[in-house]
């Protein structure tokens, strides 16, 4: 009787099965990494924008004798406003040294090449150019009083300003659909 032996080892078609399946899970992986890398800058560049946007709010704040009508309160006496109250602050200007027809009313050339920045407006230019630095074709979009969320008027009486900033992304990563190559932040702040 004649014995046959069994064959060991792979076939060439397992062996070619074995490396397609390493290949697709490699790619795949490669891919995943790929699009971490994008959404990790596009978070370094939004927590950049939002730091910014508290920069722009802190340097307001500071100066908020160029931004605000110093209006007291209409049920207050005459004597009680020159009393211990100090100032009032009870609505935004229409429009100051920082903003204008809702818009910012200052650029990077505000800043000063030397020596401190002494107004608002410098400091704006300085603060500007810093965040130029940081983030591709940053823009202020818009800022000014805002009575809503995505508004601004021209007739509130209040102390919420609306900024809207803008930058570049690289890889057109911004938007509902995310296909857009301009990022915005907005955000209502109430000075």
């Amino acid at each position: 009787m004649l014995s046959m032996k069994k064959n060991q080892g792979f076939s060439l078609i397992e062996v070619l099965v074995t490396i397609v399946l390493t290949t697709v899970g490699i790619l795949g992986m490669v891919a995943l990494q790929v699009k971490s890398i994008s959404y990790t800058q596009d978070t370094i560049q939004r927590e950049a924008a939002i730091s910014a946007a508290d920069e722009l709010v802190e340097i307001m704040r500071t100066y908020r004798d160029e931004l605000y009508e110093n209006i007291p309160p209409s049920d207050l006496k005459a004597a009680d406003v020159k009393g211990s109250y100090g100032e009032f602050y009870s609505q935004l200007k229409s429009s100051s040294a920082l903003y204008a027809d809702k818009k910012a009313a200052f650029t990077e050339s505000d800043c000063p090449s030397t020596g401190t920045a002494q107004t608002v407006k410098a400091v704006a230019g300085c603060w500007l150019q810093k965040q130029e630095r940081v983030l591709p074709d940053f823009k202020v979009e818009r800022l000014c009083p805002s009575v809503s969320a995505d508004d601004c008027t021209d007739n509130f009486k209040g102390s919420s300003l609306l900024l809207d900033l803008s930058w570049s992304s690289r890889d057109q990563s911004c938007g509902v659909g995310g296909d857009s190559a301009t990022c915005h932040y907005s955000v209502r702040v109430e000075l």
